[in-house]
């Protein structure tokens, strides 16, 4: 599912970039319609892929398993360098980031 969100997004990006005019070559039209009958006819046809491809299907996921295990390392390594910066005190020891001790003050007893 990765991939097929990953493919849409890059592919309207993909669209907003104009086209080279030093090609010399005109473009095709292609209306709207004919666009998405067109993509609703690969999503239909990527339905079945792993029925007639078993074996891609298999190596892909593992691809995509150890793709997604090497994220989360990374993302994890980030957090960890980043994160201790934050509670990084400085030079401050316990004793000094603690308030100073006050006595009681007994009642005044000579009344």
């Amino acid at each position: 599912m990765f991939l097929i969100r990953a493919a849409f997004w890059l592919s309207l990006v993909i669209l907003l970039i104009p086209g080279n005019p030093e090609s010399g070559e005109d473009a095709p039209r292609v209306g709207a319609l004919q666009a998405l009958s067109a993509a609703q006819a690969a999503v239909a046809d990527m339905t079945y892929f792993c029925d007639r491809n078993p074996d891609v299907c298999t190596t892909g996921g593992a691809a995509l398993k150890v793709f997604a295990d090497k994220a989360k390392n990374g993302a994890r390594l980030i957090y960890d360098y980043f994160g201790d910066a934050e509670d990084d005190r400085g030079t401050l020891q316990n004793q000094d980031v603690q308030p100073d001790w006050r006595g009681t003050v007994e009642p005044d007893q000579s009344a």
